[in-house]
């Protein structure tokens, strides 16, 4: 693929799985042997355990969306810079809803091959997340 259709592929795969709630539709996007190197604390493996991952993610922020504010692509890998804003309203990891709203920055590498993401490496400051939903904060 193309840098230019590599990111294209990536700008869907977010609207439609993460902004839509889509989660079903990863297997569109993501390799049968997908792979999240991730500090979430959870294994995901597939587009099922992706899908699991972003229903989890949706169920704890009904409202969340996802902004991809820097997006860089070559041939094999293309790296996003995105933001996440949402009101936890239901549980997340044993932590039942706030109500608080929340914003999060992250960064993701994506491996792009033969038109399916097969890897991802994803950064994200889950101690940010955490100080966010502290009922003492």
């Amino acid at each position: 693929m193309t840098a230019q259709s590599s990111e294209s592929m990536v700008r869907r795969f977010f609207e439609t799985v993460w902004n839509d709630g889509e989660a079903d539709r990863a297997k569109e996007f993501l390799a049968p042997d997908f792979v999240s190197h991730n500090a979430l604390e959870m294994e995901v493996l597939g587009p099922a355990g992706y899908a699991r991952a972003v229903q989890m993610m949706r169920s704890a922020f009904p409202d969340l969306q996802t902004t991809l504010e820097i997006v860089v692509a070559d041939d094999e890998y293309v790296c996003v810079r995105g933001r996440d804003r949402g009101t936890h309203r239901g549980p997340l990891m044993g932590r039942e809803p706030t109500g608080r709203a929340v914003e999060l920055t992250w960064i993701e590498i994506f491996r792009v091959h033969d038109r399916m993401i097969t890897e991802g490496w994803l950064e994200m400051d889950m101690a940010a997340l955490w100080r966010q939903l502290d009922p003492s904060g």
